[in-house]
């Protein structure tokens, strides 16, 4: 009865004891000894109260964890809607232009917990498949900036989001995929990375939103103010600029560290990634197919015709198939061929 999930009050717990009591020659009991036997077993009866999430994050065993010694050993990955307010005009259903004031964009960030580095980001209107992939290549792009080839993090965690679909894709980024059990908040380290980003960068913006909606009153942004400065807000294209401005801020402030505990990386704990994974993983396509002629393959890319060709002379024993060529915008010296 002190389990039960309505959150009975002693003395109901008593009274309805003592009902089965009478009728079996118990002893009966009072709303004191329920109370007494609460303090005594708040293991048994927390599930039941409060849920089984409360019961993990409160009175089971909790793994404890330190931040990785070395960069590329443990990324972690979530969407945040950036405390930012951008104005955008839509058209309403009598076809007039309506401009709104509320609107705030999505992020999704790559983290390193070694020195909590923001390796990559990307910028939306809310969390996609397709913004989710475009912050990966983000991030595997100024992981060769830094260290001069692709490698991959030793373990990657998510939450659930799209995990049908996207537990390939993670498992193909990463030496090892562990996505955070559900409703584990403690999991993802990278919401107190979002906060502190919030509260000493956002908070100094004419456009800050505020905190959560738990917050205290007397800590979010007066109200009042917003609506006569909601004119000065950035559109989404500012918004988005704001928030890449943080985002080279932090970088610039912990570059050198993560640098540095790179090179003390002993060589064989890092992973590399081919820049064959990297195209078969993020390499745009043109949408068609190509046949093989003698000179290779030739898709047009940006509206010019481009050859490619490799050395394996066993390339021309398949030149009955029809071929996807997958390559980078930003570098169209190397493509990927697909079958």
């Amino acid at each position: 009865l002190a389990s039960d999930g309505r959150n009975l009050d002693n003395e109901m717990v008593a009274s309805l004891y003592n009902m089965i009591a009478k009728r079996l020659g118990w002893e009966t009991i009072s709303g004191k000894t329920v109370a007494n036997w609460r303090e005594k077993n708040p293991k048994v009866q927390h599930a039941g109260r409060h849920g089984a999430t409360s019961y993990r994050n409160t009175m089971a065993m909790q793994t404890r964890r330190t931040a990785p010694l070395f960069p590329m050993t443990y990324w972690t990955v979530d969407g945040w809607d950036a405390e930012l307010l951008f104005q955008a005009k839509t058209t309403g259903r009598d076809g007039r232009s309506v401009t709104t004031y509320h609107n705030r964009p999505t992020v999704v960030m790559v983290l390193d917990p070694c020195t909590k580095y923001p390796v990559g980001y990307a910028i939306g209107s809310h969390e996609t498949p397709e913004l989710i992939r475009a912050a990966f290549r983000n991030a595997f792009k100024h992981v060769k900036e830094l260290f001069g080839a692709y490698y991959k993090p030793l373990q990657l965690q998510t939450d659930n989001y799209g995990r049908g679909t996207l537990t390939p894709f993670y498992e193909a980024c990463s030496g090892v995929y562990t996505p955070a059990a559900v409703k584990n908040a403690k999991a993802k380290i990278i919401e107190p990375f979002f906060k502190q980003l919030n509260a000493k960068y956002c908070h100094l913006l004419p456009n800050w939103s505020g905190y959560g909606v738990t917050s205290r009153k007397d800590s979010q942004p007066n109200v009042e103010w917003l609506n006569q400065n909601r004119h000065k807000f950035p559109d989404e294209k500012g918004c988005a600029e704001q928030i890449e401005g943080i985002i080279r801020i932090i970088r610039s402030e912990r570059i050198d560290k993560y640098l540095e505990k790179w090179n003390a990386m002993p060589e064989e704990d890092r992973l590399p990634m081919s820049a064959e994974e990297y195209l078969l993983l993020f390499g745009e396509t043109t949408g068609r197919g190509n046949a093989l002629e003698g000179g290779g393959l030739r898709p047009t890319i940006l509206g010019e015709p481009v050859w490619y060709d490799s050395f394996d002379s066993d390339f021309r024993n398949y030149g009955h198939l029809n071929w996807i060529v997958k390559y980078d915008p930003e570098d169209l010296s190397v493509a990927l061929a697909v079958e």
